[in-house]
């Protein structure tokens, strides 16, 4: 359970690394307009200290990651998703994210091209395995998660470890953090090879597992007690 198998697609190992700065589809600049990755501020984080907001977390601090405990934070970088010199491209709109949806306590704002950890029998059947990272943009239309236009300047925070990382977000949620240092897949594999890289899955496979997640959710979502509770996620996640 606590930990990614190493996945296989055509026999090429495919490691996951996320950017620090600069945007897919935001142009070729020399000057990012904003990160693509990270927490947005007020996104609550699991620490040795209980949780708190990402934007209070400090170099050093103790974080619970998923596959090896409290982990310190060596680096942080801090900025924001867009400037709003110009108007924010529809392909890079925040995620708004229901509680519930992904396992979180609280509605949560996720960046799109940030990535989240899901549970799901299918994915094993599907995959090999219970956990897959998918990229925030591939799930608009699951589980009521939808893009909004930002309607401010969101600030964001990247919290970096030792290695990549995946942490506890709003008391529930998945989250990746990658390491700040570029990784030689096939020298971290030889020195650990228990070790499986974070990999996210091509969107053609993430919009296919995103659909039987939808079918199960069709047949699994039941009323919560009382007349007027509000439904509960039964299956997945």
């Amino acid at each position: 359970m606590f930990g990614l198998k190493t996945k296989l697609f055509g026999q090429e190992l495919r490691a996951h690394r996320q950017e620090t700065g600069g945007m897919r589809g935001a142009g070729k600049t020399t000057k990012p307009s904003g990160l693509a990755t990270g927490l947005v501020a007020g996104t609550m984080v699991a620490t040795a200290m209980g949780w708190r907001l990402v934007e209070a977390i400090a170099k050093g601090d103790m974080v619970l990651t998923f596959d090896r405990g409290m982990q310190p934070v060596r680096a942080i970088t801090r900025g924001v998703h867009w400037d709003r010199t110009t108007p924010c491209p529809k392909l890079l709109w925040p995620l708004k994210v229901p509680a519930g949806a992904l396992g979180n306590q609280d509605a949560m704002t996720l960046l799109p091209e940030q990535c989240v950890m899901v549970e799901s029998d299918t994915a094993d059947m599907l995959f090999g395995d219970p956990f897959t990272l998918l990229n925030g943009a591939d799930l608009a239309g699951f589980r009521a998660i939808e893009r909004a236009a930002p309607d401010c300047v969101l600030d964001v925070i990247q919290l970096h470890f030792d290695d990549d990382e995946v942490v506890f977000a709003n008391a529930g949620a998945l989250v990746f953090c990658p390491s700040l240092r570029v990784i030689n897949m096939a020298e971290l594999l030889a020195a650990r090879p228990d070790t499986a890289p974070y990999t996210p899955l091509p969107a053609d496979e993430a919009a296919m597992l995103i659909e039987c997640l939808v079918d199960e959710d069709a047949v699994s979502i039941t009323p919560s007690p009382g007349p007027a509770g509000p439904l509960q996620y039964a299956a997945c996640a």
